[in-house]
């Protein structure tokens, strides 16, 4: 048993929690900026960090835990593709930061903007497009 480790949860069950995240990373690396209640940014924080780790090292067992977030194997190459190119020297921890924005009008819950720290070189920009 992990004692004193603290988890950040949604209120909903577990299967509603786990998709949330799941929805949330692909989201964030399909349009690389989220804006999102600070709760869930924190719960993609911790997400993309291990991610990020894990594309970094590139071995077939990483890529198998990558492979469940992103549903499909050619996303998870362009994944480890786009990640080694945004990090280059850089290390894995601090890829992603948030941006305070303010209050949502409706029911005064923290909005949040989530972005990478590192944007891709402007060679990998042009190519892409």
């Amino acid at each position: 048993m992990k004692h004193q480790i603290s988890k950040i949860k949604v209120k909903d069950g577990s299967d509603a929690n786990q998709m949330l995240v799941k929805k949330l990373v692909r989201n964030f690396i399909a349009h690389g900026t989220l804006e999102t209640t600070q709760t869930k940014a924190k719960i993609l924080n911790a997400v993309m960090q291990n991610l990020v780790h894990k594309a970094l090292s590139g071995t077939e067992a990483s890529v198998n835990i990558l492979l469940p977030y992103l549903q499909n194997r050619p996303a998870v190459d362009a994944f480890v593709a786009d990640i080694t190119k945004r990090q280059g020297t850089h290390p894995a921890s601090g890829s992603v930061k948030m941006l305070k924005l303010g209050m949502r009008p409706g029911d005064a819950a923290s909005i949040v903007r989530v972005i990478w720290t590192h944007q891709l070189p402007e060679t990998a920009v042009k190519k892409t497009k």
